[in-house]
């Protein structure tokens, strides 16, 4: 909780100094490298799609699709969802979402339930912004099978166990603006199943 507590005070005391950042958009599309780290698997590499668009000032829809690819098995995950955003200063926002979840293991199988999320936005600068928060999803596989670690030649199970789709991650991201359209966003996430890294370009509307 301190650690929460001191980003919190960092991205507030930030946006505070900084008085002509300007709005934080909730409309934009972004695209690019993704990277997956999880338990008993190889690393893997591979791409993500993500967007969002404002319904109100206060209110945005959201989603995204990921896959990387680990040696023997694909791994994609979905998500779309409706989002709660409330100002608290004039460059900082406190976020609230819920969303449908997805997932398309090789080594599972198919898979949906519910994610939520809840974070902070805050523009430190007029070019960059940060983002910190928590974000909790439940998957049902339906008490398919999953391996608990695998060998890749011939691809298939040394222990399995039925698969556990929940998880709770904790994530900070950013974004460098070239200009008020077009930036360079960046998210890391982590969680005692999976820890991930998005990279990739994003243009704002």
């Amino acid at each position: 909780m301190k650690l929460h507590h001191a980003l919190a005070a960092t991205l507030l005391a930030g946006a505070s100094a900084a008085a002509s950042a300007g709005d934080l958009s909730y409309t934009y599309l972004e695209a690019g490298y993704a990277r997956s780290d999880r338990d008993a698997l190889d690393n893997g590499n591979g791409f993500g799609v993500r967007g969002s668009g404002a319904i109100t000032d206060s209110f945005h829809f959201f989603g995204g699709y990921e896959r990387t690819d680990h040696d023997d098995f694909d791994l994609a995950d979905w998500r779309a969802g409706i989002g709660y955003n409330l100002a608290v200063s004039d460059n900082v926002d406190l976020i609230a979402r819920v969303s449908y979840e997805k997932a398309d293991y090789d080594i599972i199988g198919d898979g949906d339930g519910y994610g939520v999320e809840v974070g902070m936005r805050a523009a430190l600068t007029p070019a960059f912004e940060a983002s910190a928060g928590v974000r909790h999803r439940d998957i049902d596989f339906d008490g398919q099978i999953a391996c608990i670690a695998v060998v890749p030649t011939p691809p298939g199970c040394v222990f399995a166990a039925e698969a556990d789709g929940s998880d709770t991650a904790f994530y900070v991201g950013g974004q460098y603006k070239f200009n008020p359209q077009w930036g360079i966003a960046a998210e890391v996430s982590f969680s005692d199943a999976d820890n991930r890294v998005f990279l990739g370009p994003r243009i704002s509307f």
